[in-house]
Order: structure tokens, then C-alpha cells, then sequence
């Protein structure tokens, strides 16, 4: 998952949510730390004991670091081969999520019109020569030979683009 927090900062207003992701990030691992070494001494002392269920929650929830320093600190579960593919199949789950995430942002990032990834001064910019030109309406922009408008043109307006996609004046379906 720490892959992400590369990516956030993309966002505007990002830092907050990247906060929040480190600390999560960190509780969870920390707990699937703590689990482990609590489980090990659980078993040592004959008492309750931590469901595997729950010690491969916490790497699925994404503190999967933390639970495979646990289980080496600990020497714990070392040797049940069924728990140690279910946690490598889990990670590959998550590097698959992380792998597709990061394109879809990607993806989003490089999207022609898109205001996602756009700075303050980016924004002030594209505002300026959206209104360089005014049209009254799609008719008038069709008329004059320049439908559709994408956002970041001359004369593009969001009362224009019905749907909201970034293309106002599209053809007719």
C-alpha cells in the first residue's frame, strides 16, 4: 500500500488525506506486529489464542509488513506452510490493487480536460482561455464549425456539457 503515498500528493488538498494514510498505515502494521507477538505468547502460556483469521486481517487491511516482521521477530507461525501462501497470495492481491490503482490514476492524470490533478495557477489558466470566448449555446458553437469543445478550449462552459464529461456540444446519438 505505501506506493499510494507516492501518488496522493497529486491531488489538491492531498496532504490531509496522505496524513491519514501514513497513520493508518501505521496502526495497522503496528497491530499485526503486536498480534503476532501476543498470539506467540498465548500459545506458550496455554491461554486464548489469536484466530489466524484475524492475524491475516490485519494483512489484508494492509499492515501485511507488519505482520511478516511479526511473524520472523516471533518466530511464529513459521511453519504452517497453509498460513504462509494464504499471506503471500494476500500481498500479491494488494500489489495487484496498488499496480491498478496507480494506473487509473495515471490514466486519470494524463486525461485530456480532466481537473483532478490541476494546480491553483493551472486552473486560473485554463479558466482564462475557456472564457477568451463566449457562446450562447451548443447551437451556435455547432454553427460555427467548432462542436465539440473539450474543457481547456476557447468558449468551453459547464452549462454546455450536459453530462458533465469535459466535452461540451458533443455530436448527436
Amino acid at each position: 500500500m505505501i506506493p499510494m503515498i507516492w501518488l496522493a500528493p497529486v491531488f489538491r488538498g492531498g496532504e490531509a488525506m496522505v496524513e491519514l494514510l501514513v497513520y493508518y498505515l501505521i496502526a495497522v502494521n503496528l497491530g499485526g506486529f503486536v498480534a503476532f507477538g501476543l498470539d506467540k505468547e498465548f500459545a506458550e502460556t496455554g491461554s486464548w489464542r489469536i484466530s489466524e483469521t484475524t492475524l491475516l486481517a490485519f494483512a489484508f487491511l494492509g499492515g501485511w509488513l507488519g505482520v511478516l516482521a511479526g511473524r520472523k521477530v516471533f518466530r511464529h507461525k513459521t511453519r504452517k506452510q497453509g498460513f504462509g501462501r494464504v499471506l503471500v497470495r494476500v500481498f500479491a492481491a494488494q500489489m495487484v490493487l496498488v499496480v491498478m490503482l496507480g494506473l487509473f490514476i495515471w490514466n486519470l492524470s494524463t486525461t485530456p480536460g480532466n481537473i483532478l490533478f490541476e494546480s491553483e495557477e493551472e486552473t486560473a489558466a485554463r479558466l482564462a482561455i475557456e472564457r477568451s470566448v463566449t457562446y450562447e449555446g451548443c447551437n451556435e458553437v455547432r454553427a460555427q464549425g467548432k462542436a465539440p469543445l473539450y474543457r481547456g478550449q476557447p468558449g468551453y462552459g459547464e452549462h454546455m456539457d450536459g453530462d458533465g464529461d469535459g466535452i461540451a456540444c458533443e455530436p448527436y446519438r
